[in-house]
């Protein structure tokens, strides 16, 4: 899989560059960022690469920005534009995700009813039962979490833990990428 990883961190390294257009997915599952941006289309290529390693049935980017989450990418929604922007408050302990940031670790949730947020809101008739939380860490600097969600109870393991955060480490590397880009066109 490393093989595997090292030619992803190389194709994603040419989108930043805006070098390398992104082919249609075979399966033909949509995935959608709110732009289309490098950091957007590397983002596509990452979370399909990831579902072949970690089985999901939908998975959200979200972006830390001060101290709320905010979803700016996904696969595997109905309908993912009425939850791009969405966000999430670091501090809430309705849910597990400011685990995983604070913690700056990957978190496993085996039934997702012991959280009150999946019982309501835009969890609700989702049927998220397992869920895997994984902090997209680039160097030292946290851009925020891959939010990964299945059907079926006890679904992850920390085999998937490890692996989904090696792949979440890549779109943090991208974010960063963005960023520093956008800086230096200002500067």
């Amino acid at each position: 899989m490393s093989d595997r990883l090292q030619s992803l961190e190389r194709h994603i390294a040419e989108i930043m560059r805006g070098n390398v257009p992104v082919a249609a997915r075979a399966d033909g599952a949509n995935v959608v960022t709110a732009e289309m941006t490098p950091v957007g289309r590397a983002m596509r290529v990452v979370l399909s690469e990831l579902r072949k390693d970690v089985p999901y049935d939908s998975c959200s980017v979200q972006e830390l920005r001060d101290s709320k989450l905010v979803i700016v990418g996904g696969v595997g929604f109905d309908d993912l534009d009425v939850i791009l922007g969405e966000s999430f408050e670091v501090g809430n302990v309705d849910i597990p995700n400011g685990e995983v940031i604070h913690r700056r670790r990957a978190l496993i949730v085996g039934d997702t009813e012991q959280y009150r947020a999946f019982r309501r809101g835009l969890h609700v008739g989702v049927g998220i039962r397992s869920w895997l939380g994984v902090p997209m860490l680039d160097g030292g600097r946290c851009n925020g979490m891959l939010a990964l969600d299945k059907a079926e109870a006890d679904f992850y393991t920390s085999t998937h833990a490890e692996v989904a955060t090696a792949y979440a480490s890549l779109v943090a590397r991208a974010i960063n990428e963005s960023a520093a880009s956008d800086e230096e066109s200002y500067a």
